[in-house]
């Protein structure tokens, strides 16, 4: 089809007669007000409209690109029913109560504040917003993969899985919660009703190149870099790479990483009937809530003594001595001390099993006859019965913005290690647009 110019100089000549039919006529006025027009092809501008509308579908894609993937988490695929201690790193999505935390993700008051070393006699203290703590949960193998299905939430009568998820801070999708409760957008949720919190958790037999070691669930926050991460929990970035399936060190808000935490380990004590493993700079409790043990970081030893929270517990004395668990009886010599301590051994029902061991020092660490444990008889006044509080106010209740952190259920792997990212439906739209222009460009 042939393209030709002309110029009028009358405002009223009709133009359209002048292009052969399918062509499209534009014009514009000169500097000398003279309307220089010209014709061209219909098919032509067709494919120029086109090109203009992929570069413009093309852009859109480039900006939605990065907000339409969802974050990264790794799965640790099972085949056993055994279950772990885990960790997961929560930041408060709002004010609260201690109490309040420990009746969110189903587990007693007392494990969370020795987790995070709180006072015991504080259980109803308000935490603020964006604080951070270690919730302590259980880590099973469900569906051939690695995760927490302990938690159960209690839907209220303004809630949506969006809210519910809120609640979690980042830990859990209201895709995934949809998922893991055969709830998809068309069904409504009943107050009253109950649904599973499939929490992230991992395991790998406890051990991180060979040492004692708990893993815990960490929330990637805007500003956060793997530097940073590695060096807040003395890992080194390779390390958080490989545990993680990470080809690179670029980390997104919202991605799930599995962290190890060092730990102490039971695992060469000779415990009877008990095992037990606890991070660095943690305590976790035992025996019926009887016992405390915590990590001693010099070392990376446990170190057991009464919890004082439970205010009747028997056995705590050591047989044929008036020491307790926890406590040790130094004897001067001229070369340094002679050292009886009462140690823990385990538990069976009701029953707390302890031992004498002797050793020598070179060091005494205090007065003759003086234990570094607690008291035998826990004080009243340190008494918290482990306990679930009352349920808090739904999270739809608060005023906070709901927020989709757009998490995707992660499927089982064969690799020891997994990560998936997933695409929003609106990217697929998006992306068969672009499809469907590149096409009719060529038609």
């Amino acid at each position: 089809m042939p393209l030709f110019y002309f110029t009028t100089t009358n405002p009223s000549y009709s133009l359209l007669s002048l292009c052969p039919y399918n062509n499209f006529l534009t014009y514009h006025t000169s500097i000398q007000l003279k309307k220089h027009c010209h014709c061209v092809p219909r098919k032509q501008i067709r494919k120029m409209t086109c090109k203009f509308l992929v570069l413009i579908y093309l852009l859109i894609l480039f900006l939605v690109l990065p907000k339409c993937i969802l974050p990264k988490s790794v799965i640790e695929p099972c085949s056993a029913s055994d279950s772990c201690v885990s960790y997961l790193s929560y930041r408060l999505p709002w004010d609260s109560k201690i109490s309040e935390i420990a009746f969110r993700f189903r587990i007693n008051v007392s494990d969370l504040l020795v987790a995070n070393s709180i006072d015991s006699n504080q259980p109803n203290q308000i935490l603020s917003e964006n604080s951070l703590l270690k919730v302590p949960i259980s880590c099973s193998c469900v569906d051939g993969i690695r995760r927490s299905v302990s938690t159960h939430y209690t839907i209220g009568a303004t809630d949506t899985l969006m809210s519910v998820s809120e609640g979690y801070g980042g830990l859990v999708s209201a895709e995934q919660i949809g998922n893991a409760n055969g709830i998809d957008e068309e069904n409504t949720l009943s107050s009253g009703q109950s649904v599973v919190i499939p929490l992230p958790c991992t395991c790998f037999n406890n051990s991180n190149n060979g040492a004692d070691s708990v893993y815990m669930s960490y929330v990637v926050q805007s500003g956060d870099e793997l530097t940073k991460i590695a060096t807040e929990y003395s890992v080194t970035i390779g390390n958080l790479e490989i545990i993680n399936g990470l080809g690179q060190t670029q980390i997104d808000p919202g991605d799930i990483l599995a962290i190890p935490l060092a730990a102490c380990s039971s695992a060469n004590l000779n415990w009877y009937n008990e095992s037990l493993i606890v991070p660095k700079g943690s305590y976790a409790l035992t025996a019926n809530n009887c016992i405390k043990c915590g990590c001693r970081p010099t070392d990376f030893s446990l170190e057991c003594l009464p919890s004082g929270i439970v205010e009747k517990c028997s056995h705590l004395q050591c047989k044929d001595s008036n020491i307790f668990i926890g406590e040790r009886h130094e004897n001067h010599t001229t070369s340094g001390c002679n050292v009886t301590a009462c140690i823990y051994r385990g538990h069976l029902g009701g029953k707390i099993f302890r031992s004498l061991v002797n050793s020598t020092d070179v060091n005494c660490l205090g007065k003759e006859s003086e234990g570094t444990g607690s008291p035998m008889e826990s004080p009243v006044s340190n008494y918290i019965a482990p306990y679930l509080s009352p349920s808090p106010l739904s999270p739809s209740h608060y005023s906070h913005s709901t927020k989709n952190h757009s998490l995707g259920l992660l499927n089982s792997s064969s690799a020891h290690r997994h990560t998936q990212k997933s695409l929003s439906q609106p990217l697929h739209f998006i992306i068969l647009l672009v499809f469907e222009l590149v096409f009719e460009i060529f038609l």
